[in-house]
């Protein structure tokens, strides 16, 4: 989870680092864009106006709702006619309906009709007295029965036949996924330091004299570094008038004169052990509060984290 959660806030650093003064809007902001890219593949499609999908019965019953008529039949078979069933010209043809291969209504268009099966065809309803008395193939039947043709309504087929609409989905996972990276990495940020409980109870505090190496992140008296740039520190244990004293002494980048050390400790003071994670490795951490000190020290091997985590309350 750590590392999972290390790529999401290395990702939104990514997004903030140009402008850095907004701090975490730009992720969000972006974020907010990729839903409304996500949303284009699922909304654009909805535009695109399509028939009312209808059954032969159910331009019987009357229950089209279209208000042109334009509706999509899906065929059994479709038989062209070869005598006009109304007055009016055209190309003629049967569809008899999948659902129910009792039902059938009269198409017209003004292209030649061909026999089809197992086909979808688009049109707008029209109303026309229609008489089919030719007989019609073997495979329009069932068992040699015709089927019961729409009397008082013929279908005039589209030039075209309207495709079904198809929604590609599928396109709008991977900016919905980046987008919840955004707004989870922008929440944890950069490096992500994640506390455990686990600690060697066997390994012995620093004693007087002792210094450890470590690089940290965040607030050192008025030294301050960011956790994913951080900057190297010295933590030494020095002999005080009431007993031993941590202090962390911030050291320079350019190899000049170190800052003075600070102690750690006060009034109050508190830490948290834990592991920093990045993208690429997992470093040994202690968080450490108090009223000179607020930074995550990192360390080359846990073991050094713990002789400096039994010198400080730790939060379990």
């Amino acid at each position: 989870m750590g590392r999972l959660l290390a790529i999401c806030g290395w990702l939104a650093w990514q997004v903030r680092r140009p402008l850095r003064q907004l701090g975490t809007a730009l992720p969000i902001a972006v974020a907010v864009l990729l839903v409304i890219v996500a949303a284009l593949p699922i909304v654009i499609p909805q535009l695109d106006p399509q028939p009312q999908d209808a059954t032969v019965q159910e331009v019987v019953d009357g229950a089209v709702t279209e208000p042109a008529g334009w509706i999509r039949l899906q065929a059994h078979v479709i038989v062209p006619l070869s005598e006009a069933p109304t007055d009016e010209r055209g190309r003629y043809g049967l569809l008899v309906d999948e659902t129910d291969e009792l039902r059938a209504i009269v198409l017209r268009s003004e292209q030649p009709i061909t026999a089809d099966e197992s086909t979808a065809i688009t049109g707008h309803l029209a109303e026309a007295t229609v008489v089919v008395e030719e007989d019609l193939p073997i495979a329009a039947t069932v068992a040699g029965t015709p089927p019961t043709v729409v009397p008082d309504r013929l279908l005039e087929l589209d030039p075209t036949p309207k495709p079904v609409r198809v929604v590609l989905w599928p396109l709008s996972i991977p900016p919905l996924l980046l987008a919840a990276m955004l707004v989870v990495g922008s929440r944890v940020g950069y490096p992500v330091f994640r506390p455990t409980s686990e600690i060697d109870v066997l390994t012995g505090p620093l004693g007087p004299g002792e210094r450890l190496p470590a690089a940290y992140g965040g607030r050192i008296g008025p030294n301050i570094r960011a956790l994913a740039d951080p900057g190297g520190a010295l933590l030494l244990v020095r002999r005080g008038p009431k007993g031993n004293l941590l202090t962390a002494q911030p050291l320079a980048d350019d190899g000049g004169v170190a800052p003075a050390p600070v102690t750690i400790g006060g009034s109050w003071t508190s830490g948290r052990i834990g592991y920093v994670y990045t993208l690429s490795e997992t470093v040994a951490a202690l968080l450490i509060r108090s009223e000179l000190v607020d930074a995550t020290f990192l360390f080359a091997r846990r073991a050094e984290r713990d002789r400096v985590a039994a010198l400080i309350t730790v939060e379990r």
